[in-house]
């Protein structure tokens, strides 16, 4: 297994250290955090140091659970626990992220990473499970790719209620196999000005920002070019998108596809509650696929579909 850190996309997942603790606290306390999960809120600083401390101290590869720490921008925002069975083979995964960064992929990537790591370490499945209100959380193992696979009625007792809880499975042999050589495409959009198109695809759509042409990650002109000529990458689960601020910029078109009807209903609400314009509500089209349209500032259209089940 490699050293930690480890670099994602737009994260870094690494050990805990004592400089973590008043992040974890925090996020760990908001009761809409807490919600679905086994602790109280609010977390003490005193306690979350204790916990913190363990979280350091623990050994990666040992049966029990370790807890990484998910930074982004320098900033502790979650964590990904993997509870390693005594036999080595068999481990179960949880996640937990601060709400501000809920709903723009960083859960989704934070644990891609880590389960990357567990079955490079030679573990046969991986097993979750989240109290069936947490329709986020099974929405986020689904896209993984984890099955469910059976649903236990009040089984666990929770902030003072009988709760049900999804069972949810994943096998290393369905785990995607290394990439190959080319991995991605990443589009270059045209815009106008590069800012305005950065509120847009981040604000309303949710969309990361990985890095701005200012981020020396980023950079990749000689010194004396400007530190800003207008190009970011933003990034949502599996789309990629370079914006490039031209003069004569001119729309084109986009096609993101998602798995299902569902999740094509799930991005309307989640878009249109941000206050984005939707040009077309989702519909079943002539031509089969279940889709909405919307327009980005510089009039792109994004075709989101999925096919009818």
């Amino acid at each position: 297994m490699s050293e930690l850190p480890v670099r994602t996309e737009r994260l870094v997942v690494r050990r805990f250290a004592a400089g973590d603790v008043a992040a974890f606290a925090a996020y760990r306390s908001d009761p809409e955090v807490s919600r679905y999960q086994s602790w109280d809120a609010p977390v003490s600083e005193v306690d979350a140091g204790r916990l913190v401390a363990n979280f350091a101290a623990a050994e990666e590869a040992a049966p029990g659970w370790f807890q990484y720490a998910v930074e982004l921008a320098g900033e502790l925002i979650g964590d990904v626990g993997i509870g390693l069975h005594d036999n080595g083979m068999q481990a179960e995964v949880g996640f937990t992220l601060a709400r501000p960064y809920q709903g723009q992929g960083y859960a989704t990537e934070a644990v891609r990473c880590v389960l990357d790591r567990v079955f490079d370490a030679g573990v046969h499945r991986v097993s979750a499970d989240c109290d069936a209100r947490n329709t986020a959380s099974a929405k986020l193992l689904e896209r993984l790719g984890f099955r469910r696979e059976g649903r236990r009625v009040q089984h666990t007792w929770a902030n003072g209620e009988w709760t049900d809880d999804l069972l949810f499975g994943l096998l290393a042999t369905d785990w995607p196999s290394p990439v190959p050589a080319i991995y991605a495409c990443r589009p270059n959009v045209l815009v106008r000005d590069l800012s305005t198109s950065l509120r847009f695809y981040r604000d309303l759509l949710g969309f990361g920002v990985g890095w701005r042409w200012s981020d020396p990650s980023g950079r990749f002109l000689a010194e004396d070019d400007p530190d800003e000529p207008g190009t970011a990458l933003v990034v949502r689960e599996g789309a990629h998108l370079i914006l490039t601020q031209v003069a004569d910029a001119h729309p084109t078109r986009l096609h993101l596809d998602v798995n299902t009807t569902t999740q094509v209903d799930d991005l309307f609400a989640e878009w249109h509650g941000r206050g984005a314009t939707i040009a077309e509500p989702p519909s079943v089209r002539p031509w089969g696929m279940y889709e909405m349209r919307l327009h980005d500032p510089d009039g792109t259209v994004l075709r989101v579909s999925a096919h009818p089940a």
